[in-house]
């Protein structure tokens, strides 16, 4: 029997390796495709902040002879190119500026503002911004830090004449301490992003080689023949499992392995971060990983199967298996905002949530032994399920030869 099994294995690996769409899916997309979306991302966001450091952003400050201290203390920071204009500045024509990019803040300060700090009053200040662009909303970001800066002192001021000391508006002095270690940062940023990878990629990995070994054969007339060889149903399905399950599971190792090295190593020489971070993996939760990710991807290449042999034309069955790319996609993308571990355990019994939930809290150093048990074992009953469905579809002729 295995040396039926190992012989359509053979073959089918051969017709997959000769398909340049397989080798497409299983190497050059895990290898180039997904380092590249990874790191793009914050590549341009770096980028993009070099680029506006680079450049002051200019405020036009409208009656700047009202409240002279604090025009001056702006151009002394140096953080905003300050344009001085008169009370009766055109504001329509500065607020066309502003949208043109020539500007990127207005402020228009109100007259008698130094009486009313004098008196102790509070002086209502006006700003424009263009809230659409970074740059401007930077501006008024820094706007509002060195306004917030001449306010303090200011207070201090009015504290100081009162023989008052200004830690009196603020009784509560607070010292945070992280206590997180690098290796668990570093596997959140990988439990964020790589069981959504591993569940994704799982489909679209082998999906060529599912969908040629069963709708492929129909349409090129060849099914009859393989199916009138001396082989059992059993060894045909169990050959092409074998295949589909090897090419998914090679491209989901160089998916990882892609993908770690992009948010390991070249993600913090992007970001500035001259430390290298790691990941400390125990053997259990390696092998856990590890096993997760085989059953899984054997499920998955079992339902793929059977939706191939299933479907009328190659077409049809890449509709179904885009339709299941995207019924595991779901639950992965909402998974990469949830920070929470440690679900119920009845949740590690539904397919995709289970091996998300598993691969993140192994990343994170947070697996516990019967959540894993749970999923493995849960893996295997479905992955039986699907593989007797192949065996059914592939061996009941209404199902095989269907028009």
């Amino acid at each position: 029997m295995w040396a039926k099994i190992r012989a359509v294995w053979v073959r089918e690996m051969l017709d997959s390796v000769r398909d340049k769409r397989t080798l497409y899916m299983m190497i050059l997309l895990p290898i180039v495709l997904m380092p590249v979306m990874t790191l793009i991302g914050p590549f341009m966001t770096v980028r993009q902040q070099e680029s506006l450091a680079e450049e002051v952003p200019v405020a036009a400050v409208v009656g700047a002879e009202h409240l002279p201290e604090l025009v001056g203390l702006i151009e002394a920071s140096g953080a905003l190119a300050i344009e001085r204009l008169p009370a009766g500045a055109d504001i329509p024509a500065l607020e066309e500026r502003l949208r043109e990019g020539d500007l990127h803040l207005i402020v228009a300060l109100p007259a008698g503002a130094v009486d009313r700090l004098v008196a102790e009053q509070p002086v209502e200040i006006q700003i424009v911004v263009e809230a659409g662009t970074r740059r401007s909303a930077m501006a008024a970001e820094i706007f509002r830090a060195l306004l917030g800066r001449y306010g303090e002192q200011l207070v201090g001021m009015r504290l100081a004449q009162r023989g008052l000391s200004q830690e009196l508006l603020e009784p509560f002095v607070v010292q945070a301490r992280d206590i997180t270690p690098r290796e668990r940062l570093a596997g959140q940023l990988l439990g964020m992003m790589v069981p959504f990878f591993v569940v994704v990629w799982a489909v679209a990995g082998g999906m060529y080689t599912a969908i040629d070994a069963g709708a492929g054969e129909k349409e090129r007339n060849s099914l009859e023949c393989l199916i009138m060889t001396p082989v059992p149903g059993v060894a045909l399905v169990a050959g092409k499992f074998l295949a589909v399950s090897t090419v998914s599971f090679v491209a989901v190792l160089l998916l990882i392995a892609s993908t770690s090295v992009s948010l390991l190593y070249l993600l913090p020489r992007i970001i500035g971060v001259t430390d290298m971070i790691s990941v400390q993996l125990t053997v259990g939760g390696l092998a856990a990983l590890v096993a997760t990710m085989a059953l899984f991807v054997g499920l998955v290449s079992a339902v793929q199967l059977a939706m191939s042999v299933f479907s009328k034309s190659f077409r049809e069955a890449q509709a179904y298996v885009t339709a299941l790319m995207f019924a595991v996609m779901f639950p992965a993308m909402y998974l990469m905002f949830v920070e929470e571990t440690g679900a119920a355990l009845w949740t590690y019994l539904i397919p995709v949530l289970n091996v998300l939930l598993v691969c993140r809290e192994v990343l994170m150093g947070a697996a516990a032994l019967a959540p894993v048990l749970v999923t493995l074992g849960s893996l295997v009953v479905w992955l039986a399920l699907a593989f007797w469905l192949a065996v059914r579809a592939f061996t009941h002729e209404r199902v095989l030869f269907r028009t």
